[in-house]
């Protein structure tokens, strides 16, 4: 109980905190992936990287801008 009455006026104080950066004109998302690149998974690590990077390119022939 007491942790929720605390986080709850630490949410809001972030949230007004970066109410001022969405007004930015331009905005920049820097994307990161974590993923197994050894062992016996390590495919899956590829597998997840290549859909993450496939989804950048269809982003950016859209226009969207990563």
């Amino acid at each position: 109980m007491q942790f929720t009455t605390k986080m709850i006026p630490l949410a809001g104080a972030l949230a007004l905190a970066f109410a001022g950066a969405a007004s930015a004109q331009e905005q920049v998302v820097k994307i990161g992936h974590v993923g197994p690149i050894s062992g016996a998974i390590a495919h899956l690590g590829k597998d997840n990287e290549n859909g993450a990077r496939m989804a950048i390119d269809e982003l950016n022939a859209k226009g969207v801008t990563i």
